[in-house]
């Protein structure tokens, strides 16, 4: 197996289920998806055959739902996607074609952000765990402490980890961050309303 993909699933089937449905037609014999249904109960998610789902019995939130996916993976490298976000239709065959090609311990690439007005930007880097993939040996068991800033601590031991890199300077995810309720939504909504107060006289 070439590449494990760990999906964490929280209550966003309307999401989900358009970003299921572009990853089942590009699948191979080379990659597996895991699915963690984090106590929602979505057994809809069972429909999609490609993948391994596992349902939780509780809500634990997302590092949990990581670390349980981890330890169903069998891939030489991993990757995570996001419930609420979108991959392009070149996702799986550009990851493949770099792992054969590169075989970095990891493999950045870029992505498009939507922002509340849905445009599109495109954006080089960032240190969200999703905008790579990673050998096996990389991936540390995340913090279940954390309720937010759970992408901080796994960037950190990217920094201090020793390890070769390659980039794909096309975008290959499409980041979601105007989903109403989110973690990001809030945080960006609470950024806009303290700016906004600063400017108010």
């Amino acid at each position: 197996m070439k590449l494990s993909i760990v999906i964490p699933y929280y209550n966003t089937w309307e999401y989900t289920e358009k970003l299921l449905n572009v990853l089942k037609l590009q699948i191979t014999k080379d990659v597996e998806v895991i699915i963690v249904d984090d106590g929602c109960n979505e057994f809809r998610l069972d429909d999609f055959d490609f993948a391994t789902v596992i349902h939780l019995s509780k809500n634990c939130g997302a590092s949990h739902a990581w670390n349980v996916g981890l330890e169903y993976t069998s891939g030489e490298y991993i990757g995570f996607i996001d419930s609420d976000d979108m991959i392009t239709p070149n996702y799986i065959d550009t990851l493949l074609y770099a792992i054969e090609k590169e075989n970095t311990d990891e493999i950045i690439f870029g992505f498009w952000r939507n922002n509340s007005f849905n445009i599109a930007t495109k954006i080089p880097y960032c240190r969200a765990i999703w905008k790579a993939i990673y050998k096996k040996w990389l991936v540390p068991q995340f913090d279940e402490t954390l309720k937010y800033g759970t992408d901080g601590p796994f960037s950190k031991h990217l920094r201090i980890t020793p390890h070769s890199k390659s980039f794909i300077k096309i975008p290959l995810y499409i980041y979601t961050t105007n989903r109403e309720g989110s973690i990001t939504w809030k945080r960006l909504h609470k950024l806009f309303k303290e700016e906004k107060n600063e400017k108010t006289y």
